[in-house]
């Protein structure tokens, strides 16, 4: 067995070398402090849910985006990170699902000198930043073609989004723009998909660590530290 450290990976001593799994440290919920204020999106978008659509959801499950549409959880950020700007306050949001909100963050942190031309990737010091965010794991686990077989099973609030916003929450989370992902009670679905995720080297063990734990620390936002522990091939 392995543990994921800050930085490194290192056996745990009297485990078998070979065993394939990785223990890592998750924060079990997320709460907010003095020097840092959490906003969920889900609250705020929905205050915006568009009822016209649910009566075409039998026939068109898929349209359950437009029920929290892009264009409202757009406004909403950006109403949310302009603010936090403007009143040099320090505030992470949870619950992001689309490429626009990443572009406005890297632009961000480009203007605070967290790009690295050599790996064409962000090095983010996660205390500096008035405006980090986390996504939701639900949002990372399914995409918009998922609806036609899971139906309401994935209707979540910020809602499952097409493929491609759901590959650029990946590619987010690997360039260091998304600080955390968001697991309100970690189910083994959710456990297998994270054992996925690093067999598939869809997000490295390192990085997965930081998204889980590490960087969440760095934001300030307090939570119970628990341990879980994941099998890859």
């Amino acid at each position: 067995m392995k543990y994921i450290h800050t930085d490194r990976i290192k056996n745990i001593p009297n485990t078998d070398i070979f065993d394939q799994t990785f223990v890592f440290p998750k924060m079990a919920q997320f709460e907010e402090t003095a020097q840092t204020k959490i906003i969920f999106l889900k609250e705020l978008l929905a205050e915006k849910k568009n009822s016209d659509i649910v009566p075409h959801l039998v026939q068109k499950p898929a349209m359950y985006s437009n029920m929290y549409s892009a264009k409202d959880e757009l406004e909403i950020f950006e109403s949310l990170f302009n603010e936090a700007i403007k009143k040099q306050e320090k505030i992470h949001i949870v619950g992001v699902t689309l490429k626009e909100e990443l572009d406005i963050l890297e632009s961000y942190y480009a203007d605070l000198w967290f790009m690295r031309d050599d790996i064409n990737c962000f090095r983010v010091d996660f205390s500096v930043p008035l405006v980090t965010v986390s996504a939701n794991i639900e949002n990372l686990m399914w995409k918009g073609s998922d609806y036609k077989a899971q139906r309401d099973a994935i209707y979540y609030i910020p809602p499952i989004r097409e493929s491609s916003q759901n590959k650029a929450l990946f590619k987010g989370i690997n360039r260091w723009v998304i600080a955390g992902i968001h697991i309100q009670n970690l189910t083994q679905g959710e456990k297998e998909f994270l054992a996925s995720c690093v067999s598939w080297e869809k997000i490295l063990p390192l990085t997965l660590w930081k998204v889980l734990f590490y960087n969440l620390k760095e934001i300030w936002i307090s939570g119970e530290k628990e341990e879980i522990q994941i099998a890859y091939m």
